[in-house]
């Protein structure tokens, strides 16, 4: 690679050029409602009990206040786990605790690096860097991206996508290879992940993570191993790092891994490594076959459980490995835009739910006092309340109809 820094790339010319994404296609309604005036209902009879129905009318929201990173911050700001705490505990009620004390208890902020990476111009409907990007009919891995950027903006972390040259004798994926290698020279700390892998929990933060996988002073990378199948299986009988989610340290042991690393099919060092320049499973094969066995201090490579870091639960049945916290859709690239609404939805619904209770006296119109006749409301008598109350689910469904 050509000798300039990192941030150099934004100036490579138009090809070369990484785009931040301006707009974020995450399907958020933010509702306000103002119950300023009332309309009565009154029965044919004067006499008889009103009831009272509220009027709601949609309130103006000032445009400072609906930028998307406002949004953002308004969503999850008040839910972030601490990055300190002793556990966590996930959505099947699941509990995950600190093996000791935790090494990172304030936040990284602009020291990390969320990284997406690809060569292929992403320009196509659907694609991420077309210029007008909907919900319907999205490609599956503009999703991926996305939520990597909304990962970074809940946080504060650094986000870069870059646009990659292509090397002219090896598969598209070997370029995450030295781009990695460059982004390490600006950061402390890089994540990179593949267009179809997210975090699941937008909430946690990768502080917290660190700790409990024990990122240490002396660890180059963390990676997941690949689920336990005969394609994922190296020669010398060990399974496969996955290296479509990565956290690489920033060190000069590091620095020397992903350059001996993006040198491999050189054969210079590695004798056979040329077949991965092309055969599947390229970069990865590479660095399981070779690198893996010349950084094999203690602390150097990390392995994530695959159950963790690496499958979804529609891939459980494949050794367990259903991305607790980082899911990889290798088992359906579909699933992607559906896991970026669940990783809104999962937030946004019970805020929203929050909203409509906090404000059920203005809008809730409780008529179960009363009984119907026809076209006539009339008030119940005690008597009638209490026999109510016995009889009340008579001619109804659970839900629906």
């Amino acid at each position: 690679m050509g000798d300039y820094s990192y941030h150099a790339l934004a100036n490579m010319g138009p090809q070369g050029r990484w785009r931040r994404p301006l707009l974020i296609a995450i399907p958020i309604v933010l509702l306000f409602l103002l119950f300023s005036s009332s309309v009565s209902y009154t029965p044919s009879s004067g006499s008889e009990p009103q009831i009272e129905f509220p009027t709601a009318q949609n309130a103006s929201i000032p445009e400072e206040d609906t930028s998307m990173s406002t949004i953002i911050k308004a969503l999850y700001g008040p839910i972030l786990h601490p990055i300190d705490a002793a556990n966590f505990t996930d959505e099947d009620g699941d509990v995950y605790r600190l093996h000791g004390k935790p090494k990172f208890t304030q936040k990284l902020g602009k020291k990390v690096l969320i990284l997406d990476i690809d060569s292929r111009p992403l320009t196509g409907k659907g694609q991420l860097m077309n210029k007008e990007l909907k919900w319907k009919g999205m490609r599956p891995l503009s999703a991926g991206m996305l939520s990597h950027y909304m990962f970074a903006s809940i946080h504060g972390y650094d986000y870069k996508f870059i646009r990659a040259p292509d090397y002219a004798d090896r598969w598209g994926t070997w370029v995450k290879v030295p781009m990695m290698k460059e982004a390490l020279k600006t950061h402390d700390y890089i994540v990179f992940m593949d267009s179809d892998v997210m975090f699941h929990y937008p909430h946690l933060p990768l502080e917290w993570l660190l700790n409990y996988w024990n990122m240490t002073d002396d660890t180059l990378a963390m990676m997941s191993i690949d689920p336990n199948e005969p394609q994922n299986y190296d020669s010398r009988g060990n399974r496969y790092l996955n290296t479509g989610f990565v956290i690489a340290r920033q060190s000069k042991r590091t620095q020397e891994m992903y350059k001996a690393w993006a040198e491999c099919p050189s054969e210079t060092k590695y004798k056979g490594c040329a077949r991965w320049k092309q055969d599947w499973v390229h970069e990865q094969a590479a660095f399981g076959n070779y690198l893996r066995y010349d950084y094999d201090r203690p602390d150097d490579i990390r392995v994530l459980p695959c159950v963790e870091a690496n499958g979804a639960p529609e891939a459980a049945n494949r050794g367990g490995c259903k991305g607790v916290f980082v899911r990889h859709f290798w088992v359906d690239k579909n699933l992607v835009a559906k896991n970026l609404a669940d990783s809104v939805m999962q937030y946004f619904l019970p805020r929203l739910h929050q909203l409509y209770m906090s404000t059920a006296s203005e809008h809730i119109v409780d008529a179960k006092g009363f009984k119907l006749e026809g076209a006539e409301l009339i008030e119940l008598t005690e008597e009638e309340k209490e026999a109510k109350k016995k009889d009340g689910k008579k001619n109804q469904k659970d839900e629906g109809f």
